[in-house]
């Protein structure tokens, strides 16, 4: 039976390789496009060929729905969550932040992807089990945009960390700038037998995944 995947954020270059990539595979794939508070629905298609669904980080209720609406797409059924995060770069110096804008970044990049990610687990769990892949990109970033990769970071390390059980959690850092390798990656390692490293992955530019 085809794979569906879930696929976040829609439009940027790294959904758009993976989705390119995950149907050759012979899965389905949707994507959930990020939406800001009281944005209408797009009802556009952001170029990576998938399904899109809007989801808003910043509110809990918008993950649950963006789950279950992407269910629905599937049929019914969904097997796995692939989040691609990359945090802006936010070169602004911590005096020139306001408390909105860290507040905001603390919602949006923590707590709302933890979120999302705990509906997902939900459900995949109720369902029978399934996979979650949170694959934070490297770069150089502001004081704030490094707060939001570090809380992405300390996420993914600690799903991995996490007791066996139906959902599998994949955590990894992206440090090859190559879309298309990292797509290739990915679906290996979501195609792979599961193994018990409990450490994220580092994705090179070698082609090779490999253990911290």
């Amino acid at each position: 039976m085809k794979k569906t995947t879930l696929a976040v954020p829609a439009g940027t270059e790294r959904v758009k390789a993976f989705a390119a990539e995950a149907k050759v595979s012979g899965r389905a794939v949707a994507s959930l496009r990020l939406v800001e508070p009281g944005e209408p629905a797009s009802g556009d298609e952001p170029g990576d060929g998938a399904d899109v669904i809007d989801w808003n980080p910043l509110s809990f209720a918008s993950a649950r729905a963006a789950v279950l609406e992407a269910e629905t797409a599937f049929g019914g059924r969904l097997d796995e969550l692939v989040i691609f995060a990359d945090p802006p770069a936010d070169a602004a110096g911590i005096v020139d932040q306001t408390p909105a804008s860290i507040e905001r970044a603390a919602m949006e990049w923590a707590a709302g992807y933890a979120e999302l990610i705990r509906e997902a687990a939900k459900r995949l769990d109720e369902r029978g089990g399934g996979t979650i892949a949170l694959i934070v990109a490297q770069a150089e970033r502001g004081p704030i945009g490094s707060m939001a990769a570090g809380a992405l970071l300390g996420l993914a390390e600690g799903l991995v960390r996490s007791a066996p059980g139906k959902v599998r959690f994949v955590g990894a850092k992206d440090e090859s700038d190559q879309a298309d390798l990292l797509a290739r990656q990915v679906v290996k390692t979501l195609d792979e037998e599961p193994r018990e490293t409990r450490r994220l992955l580092r994705l090179g530019g070698r082609g090779s995944l490999f253990s911290r």
